[in-house]
This record gives C-alpha cells, structure tokens and sequence, in this order.
C-alpha cells in the first residue's frame, strides 16, 4: 500500500510540473512550410520548412530552421473578428520574394502583425 501511494504522489508532482512548463511559455509558435521564397526584415527565406515564434513579453518574432535562428522582427498583436481557423503566414507583394507582414494561429482570437521598421536580421 505504501510503495502503490508513493508512486501515485510522484506521477502527481510529474503531471504538475509537467503542466507548470506549459504555462511558462511566454509565447506560440508554430512550424510552417514556406511555398515561395519570403523577405522578413531584409533577409530573405527560401522556401521551405521554418518554425515562427512569437514571444509576446518582447514583441518579436523570431523565425528557425534546423534549430537556427534565420531572422527577427518586431510584432504586435491585434484583435481579430474571429477565431482562425487555421495557422498561416500573411505576405504581400508579387514577384520573387514576398514580405511578411503577419501570422495567424490556428484557434486565436489575436492575430501577430510586424511592425515597420523593427527588427533584426540574422544570417
């Protein structure tokens, strides 16, 4: 009886600190696949696999591939009508490479919009 309620005590303190974790994210983030190549900030993406994350204690958005940083830009959050239905990246332009200008995730009632002139780039 007394090992059956030490076991139960500690798979209780493993779930609480593994939900504790979930909630200290300061953020969301997101892993997209880039169709066409993308200028964030004066660098460019090509296209293809990245993670977006947004931290929302700092405005920024910081994009990864292969775990590398790839680029940094400032953001901020702005109320949507509804929720989205689905995660996506907003860009504008025509020709070669696309700005980005937001981020939508999937379920959120807030969308991630750069802000000009913010930002760094990382090569």
């Amino acid at each position: 009886m007394k090992s059956y309620l030490k076991s139960m005590l500690v798979a209780l303190a493993i779930c609480a600190l593994g939900a504790g974790a979930a909630f200290a994210d300061s953020g969301k983030n997101a892993r997209l696949t880039l169709s066409s190549d993308v200028m964030v900030n004066g660098t460019l993406l090509k296209a293809g696999d990245y993670e977006f994350k947004f931290n929302e204690k700092t405005n920024e958005i910081t994009i990864l591939k292969d775990g590398k940083v790839k680029a940094k830009t400032s953001a901020r959050l702005e109320t949507r009508s509804d929720k989205a239905n689905y995660t996506a990246i907003r860009t504008r332009g025509d020709g070669d490479a696309k700005e980005f200008i937001g981020l939508t995730f999937s379920g959120s009632k807030q969308e991630v919009v750069v802000t000009s002139g913010g930002g760094s780039s990382v090569n």
